[in-house]
């Protein structure tokens, strides 16, 4: 019987000619020195234009793209695998094994093709194995669902233990693209003696087989690791030859806008490729373990979401406990710094092309904050030669970089070059400009992510808020010091002279001057009622300036109202009879009886009463009741009448210091304090003055609240 070698050409030819199958070899390097059989059909290239080309022009998809691999095998002596035969041709299933020369030498590889019709496989054919996959698969997504509810690493850990079980010869990892460092690889969990030393390992994903599987969206199994030089040093050490490594993505983009989550890999010290069975239960169980990883992440952007919420709910409530600017700014470095894992922060107030330093907050053992006030240009603060200041303020984003300094400026400069890793700018906009920046630094090296921006944007926006109110209250504070001031001495200046007015005006009414000839006398009392009517606006202002500076003293004691409504009644009536008008008193059979101040209830009573019959209708008589009851178990005094009324848009801006309604039109003294005073009084007494209705030209009626004590000890 002859050798093969010594088989005719043109007999081997006719052979080859008869299979049905594709039969395609080709030589060490890569050229295609056989393409017969149902190569021209199934593929559409006829023998003339394949032959002698690089099979990875022909196939540019197949498994192995290193040229030296695959007309080697990489030293395994077959490769199984499937692939698609052209961009609309079938899927093929590839058989291929080494050629050897007479002593041994690999000469090529030669490869039989047929379109997948269940022949890959005969055991698979059989649907045996397919019944076990389905069945380990299955198993191990009932494991997952509940595993998958936690983001932890027992979930990575449970996912490369279960990847273990699909293949137990093989050493697993799992590696993560993080967040911070997405350049990197971080082995996250590992099952096999080898791959769980490596747990907490980076792995670089330029030049590695891992990184090409990420850029290539697509698995990639080698046989010769070693030998293409995968640079992490721990394969050679562990012996390893084999690996594939398949890509973990997420079919639409995290909240962080990452798509690539890592990679599965598998190892084995054995020169040989995969089979297309375990190929495929990777592939499955990649994208089982790519949804969980996916979950997880989503869970954990949820977690941070609902934290930088809180983190501004709390700074909130922390701002709001007090209105003064410097303990505000202090509270919010501080939180800024907390809220974000910072050892520094400074606030910087932006004026023009200059900040100046409001408030800083320095955590590390230095302990070395820039000092308030200081100045300097906007443009000068560089991060390497990037004014990142300046950056945040024109585009309104925040900024990340490294260490700073500003030339020139030597305490900010020293601040800065005493060791900051990493910085974040965030500028804090209100009314459309940027009026503050936040500067935040870290010592240690962690970058500051796109999280980090928004936790701090979050607690910037509340914390501006909060500093404009704080700003606002103490200019209003400031105003009403003034104000205050301004009244009592006004009061004060006005009375003395007032005093010497309304006494000459006294000694020229009763005659202690000399008789006064007659045409004075109507003039004389004039001026006297006049002087009155000034006396009382002097006693209204230093009145409302003791009660705005808090030196108001206060007598409470047990006062039945129904007798300061009689006593009211009685102050009022000698006016009343004067207007014509009339005057009405209502009260319960019951006591009402109040821990109040009598001369205060008195001073509320008559400027309700006074405002009553001062503002009653043009040509109608005056009319007044003064009630006492019980509403809710308050003790209430109501003043009642018929006059010209509140305009509704007035209705509670008459209580305000200075606010007067159609009757200041109308030429009716006053200062429009006496309801702002009566409100102010019923307060200080636990009690509510209010307008309970008012209808213009029909009347009013107001009513002063005060809580009931018992009536007897």
């Amino acid at each position: 019987m002859k050798r093969a070698t010594e088989i005719p050409a043109e007999l081997a030819e006719r052979v080859l000619g008869a299979i049905a199958d594709a039969v395609v070899a080709y030589d060490r390097e890569g050229r295609v020195i056989c393409w017969t059989g149902a190569a021209p059909r199934l593929y559409g290239v006829s023998a003339a234009e394949a032959l002698g080309r690089r099979i990875t022009e022909l196939f540019p998809d197949l498994l192995p793209k290193d040229p030296i691999e695959m007309s080697t095998l990489g030293g395994a002596e077959k490769l199984d695998s499937v692939f698609r035969a052209g961009l609309d041709g079938p899927a093929v299933a590839l058989t291929t094994t080494l050629m050897r020369g007479e002593r041994g030498v690999i000469e090529g590889v030669v490869s039989m093709c047929r379109p997948m019709g269940g022949w890959l496989d005969p055991v698979e054919r059989a649907g045996r194995p397919r019944r076990q996959w389905h069945r380990t698969l299955g198993g191990i997504v009932q494991e997952l669902v509940p595993a998958a509810m936690d983001a932890s690493e027992a979930l990575t850990r449970m996912l490369v233990g279960q990847a273990r079980r699909l293949l137990p010869g093989c050493e697993c990892l799992l590696a993560v693209v993080p967040r911070e460092q997405q350049e990197r690889f971080r082995v996250v969990a590992g099952a096999g003696p080898w791959a769980e030393r490596q747990v907490g390992a980076e792995w670089p994903r330029t030049g590695t087989l891992a990184g090409r599987t990420l850029q290539d969206g697509r698995p990639l199994e080698s046989t010769r690791l070693r030998e293409l030089g995968e640079p992490i040093a721990t394969l050679v050490s562990a012996g390893i030859r084999s690996g594939r490594v398949v890509p973990l993505w997420t079919s639409l983009p995290l909240p962080d806008g990452r798509q690539a989550l890592g990679v599965l890999a598998f190892y084995r010290t054995t020169r040989a490729y995969f089979t297309p069975y375990e190929r495929r239960l990777m592939g499955e169980f990649a994208r089982l373990v790519s949804l969980s990883l996916q979950r997880a992440e989503l869970m954990r952007s949820a977690a941070d979401a609902s934290a930088r919420l809180q983190t501004g709910v709390d700074v909130a409530v922390e701002l709001g406990v007090t209105l003064d600017p410097s303990e505000v700014m202090g509270r919010l470095v501080r939180h800024a710094a907390a809220a974000v894992n910072a050892e520094r922060v400074a606030l910087l107030l932006i004026e023009g092309s200059e900040a100046v330093v409001d408030e800083a907050y320095d955590g590390s053992e230095a302990g070395r904050p820039p000092p308030a006030g200081a100045r300097f240009p906007i443009s000068e603060l560089v991060s390497g030669d990037e004014p990142i200041i300046q950056q945040a303020v024109d585009d309104r984003r925040p900024q990340m970089a490294g260490n700073y300094r500003v030339p020139g400026v030597r305490d900010v400069s020293e601040w800065g070059q005493a060791g900051p890793r990493h910085t974040l700018t965030l500028p804090l906009v209100l009314g459309g400009s940027v009026v503050a920046v936040l500067l935040v630094s870290r010592l240690h090296d962690q970058p500051f992510t796109r999280e980090d921006a928004l936790t701090l944007q979050l607690v910037g926006n509340v914390a501006l808020l909060a500093h404009r109110n704080s700003r606002l209250y103490a200019e209003a504070q400031e105003a009403s010091k003034a104000r205050s001031d301004f009244l009592n001495m006004a009061g004060h200046e006005l009375r003395t002279p007032l005093t010497v007015i309304k006494g000459y005006l006294s000694m020229l009414g009763d005659g202690s001057l000399g008789p006064a000839p007659p045409g004075l006398r109507q003039p004389i009392e004039l001026l006297s009622s006049k002087a009155e009517e000034l006396g009382s606006l002097v006693d209204d202002l230093l009145f409302t300036s003791r009660l705005d500076s808090g030196r108001l003293p206060a007598h409470p004691m047990r006062l039945d109202l129904r007798v300061a409504v009689e006593e009211a009644a009685k102050r009022a009536a000698a006016r009343v009879h004067l207007l014509g008008g009339e005057l009405e008193t209502e009260v319960v059979d019951e006591a009402l009886v109040v821990s109040a101040d009598p001369e205060h209830v008195a001073r509320v009573l008559d400027n309700l009463v006074n405002n009553a019959l001062t503002y009653r209708r043009p040509g109608q008589p005056a009319w007044v009741r003064l009630s006492a009851a019980v509403e809710d178990g308050m003790a209430v005094v109501s003043v009642e009448d018929r006059g010209r009324g509140v305009q509704f848009e007035l209705r509670e801006r008459i209580f305000e210091r200075f606010v007067r309604g159609e009757q200041a039109a109308a030429g009716a003294p006053g200062t429009g304090l006496g309801l702002y005073i009566s409100r102010q009084l019923a307060a200080r007494h636990s009690g509510r003055l209010e307008l309970d209705h008012s209808v213009p030209g029909q009347g009013s009626r107001f009513s002063l609240r005060l809580p009931r004590v018992a009536a007897s000890l």
